[in-house]
């Protein structure tokens, strides 16, 4: 990863808090630049694999875009459909190599479930081991 992958257990439990915490939340995956899934839990039919490969590509447009517009570093990328909801967000301290990717039903409230993610995000971040100096 370049960094120092977080606490699997830890990450869990923050991903499990999110779940819990967040009405109309349906999946919640970490997944690293590359496409490839960390950790996931997931409550409905979705595939951990193209998941973590979809959040990734979009992340990756995101930033680009932003870059190129000259428009600062990507916080988190929204996609809203008549079925449902997709947020991304960027874990602090992994310089982008690690992603929080939310799925949420239509009906959650958009406000909230990026409220959550935020949260699990810093969690996940708090769960990186420090880098021992000297």
């Amino acid at each position: 990863m370049g960094v120092s992958a977080p606490d699997r257990s830890r990450s869990l439990a923050a991903l499990d808090r999110l779940l819990q915490g967040c009405e109309g939340v349906s999946a919640a995956m970490l997944a690293l630049r590359d496409g490839r899934p960390f950790i996931e839990r997931v409550q409905s039919g979705v595939d951990g694999g193209r998941f973590a490969a979809m959040a990734s590509s979009l992340a990756a447009l995101g930033q680009s875009v932003l870059r190129e517009l000259k428009a600062g570093a990507m916080d988190h990328v929204l996609v809203e459909g008549d079925q449902g909801k997709l947020v991304l967000v960027t874990v602090p301290d992994t310089g982008g190599l690690l992603l929080l990717a939310v799925l949420a039903t239509h009906e959650a409230r958009l406000g909230l479930v990026l409220g959550h993610a935020r949260i699990c995000a810093q969690a996940v971040a708090a769960a990186i081991p420090a880098v021992k100096t000297g």
